[in-house]
């Protein structure tokens, strides 16, 4: 019924919006009087609240959209869709719970519980922040045949302990590769891991779609939905684990600001094989994993600066040379013969970008010196931070 309730209500707005009518009040107070006597008069109004919501970032995209200031991502702009699946046409199981019509108890063996409506339901997984509840947004998955439940909570923002900076380069092999102001390595976290399981999903995949077509010429199954989902979680907490454990780096490393290298071009006339073209056009999302950084930067009380990357990766960091051999992950300079790991030349190359270029020999000049380890040290050292052991257990790449 909370399904219909929306339904019901955006699609008044939808036909009025259509027919250049549009009114905020239209329809509210006869759907709200009709359904609080079936779902409660808090559910009723947090759902049309809901609603509310959607059409003003609706609008505000549109305003954007005719100034041409859309963000990047976003290619299409439509008006809120209903709470229903278009290709079996059942609607979808959801719900919103107003903060305080419900509660989380804990019982003495440690469970937890979410009680509201007379319902007692057992809670499993742990919540990753904790402060004053929120809302409560429930809904059925329909694939994995589960329940779950989104909890809003309000916490009090971290403040940055120090004004250090950190400069960050993201690829594909090393997720992260980052050069903290005064520290005497850099450090990287490797997406090889990741990128190993991501090869045997994709192979799974592709063994299934050929089943598919060639026993019944189809195109979907429940089966292949689920892997494309698993191969999808599977990227995204490795991603924002790094992401998340690199944030709490920074903070106890006392930084203030990070600056992220950004790629312009990556996919555009890039051809070099089908192995490495599977990887930058399907495997690397640089888009999430810089949004996650935003994200996580700003849940930390840190600021995230884009820096265009352009030639970081083409130029020797010591002596700025451009003449330069690649092999493998190393990058040799013909001028002055220092090697180094390639992505934590593009970092320090970021880090020089950064600054202002009246500051920039003496940039030279501190990396060159290192914290008394000396330039190539740093350089060809980098420290791995392995995502699924903890930040202690480290390895060189």
């Amino acid at each position: 019924m909370s399904a219909v309730l929306w339904n019901k209500i955006n699609y008044i707005r939808r036909q009025a919006f259509f027919e250049d009518r549009f009114s905020w009040e239209e329809g509210v107070k006869e759907l709200y009087n009709e359904f609080k006597q079936i779902i409660g008069s808090a559910t009723a109004q947090q759902i049309i609240r809901k609603n509310d919501f959607a059409w003003k970032s609706f609008f505000k995209l549109k305003r954007l959209q005719s100034k041409n200031k859309l963000p990047s991502n976003i290619k299409r702009v439509s008006p809120p869709r209903n709470w229903k699946d278009r290709e079996t046409g059942k609607r979808k199981l959801m719900t919103i719970i107003r903060r305080d019509c419900y509660r989380i108890e804990k019982s003495s063996k440690g469970k937890k519980y979410l009680v509201f409506k007379g319902m007692r339901i057992r809670i499993t997984g742990k919540a990753k922040w904790h402060g004053k509840q929120g809302q409560l947004e429930i809904f059925y998955d329909d694939l994995t045949k589960s329940w779950h439940a989104y909890q809003t909570v309000e916490v009090e923002k971290p403040r940055a302990k120090g004004d250090k900076k950190a400069f960050v380069d993201v690829g594909a092999i090393c997720l992260i590769t980052a050069y903290i102001e005064g520290e005497r390595q850099a450090i990287a976290f490797s997406g090889r891991p990741l990128l190993a399981g991501w090869w045997y999903l994709s192979k799974n995949i592709a063994k299934h779609q050929s089943v598919l077509k060639r026993v019944n010429d189809g195109h979907s199954s429940k089966r292949l939905r689920k892997l494309y989902r698993i191969r999808q979680r599977r990227f995204r907490h490795y991603v924002n684990t790094a992401v998340h454990k690199f944030v709490e780096l920074c903070l106890k490393k006392g930084v203030k600001t990070i600056f992220v290298g950004v790629p312009k071009g990556l996919r555009e006339n890039n051809d070099k094989g089908k192995r490495v073209n599977a990887i930058v056009h399907n495997f690397f999302s640089y888009r999430h994993i810089v949004e996650r950084l935003k994200i996580t930067a700003e849940n930390f009380g840190l600021k995230v600066k884009p820096v265009d990357e352009r030639n970081t990766s083409s130029r020797c960091p010591y002596c700025g040379s451009a003449k330069f051999v690649r092999r493998g992950r190393l990058f040799k300079c013909l001028k002055c013969g220092r090697e180094a790991y390639r992505d934590v030349v593009s970092a320090l190359n970021i880090a020089l970008v950064s600054m202002k270029p009246s500051k920039l020999g003496s940039a030279r000049s501190r990396l060159r010196g290192a914290e008394g380890g000396g330039f190539n040290w740093m350089l060809a050292h980098p420290v791995l931070l392995r995502v699924e052991k903890s930040l202690e257990a480290q390895t060189s790449p």
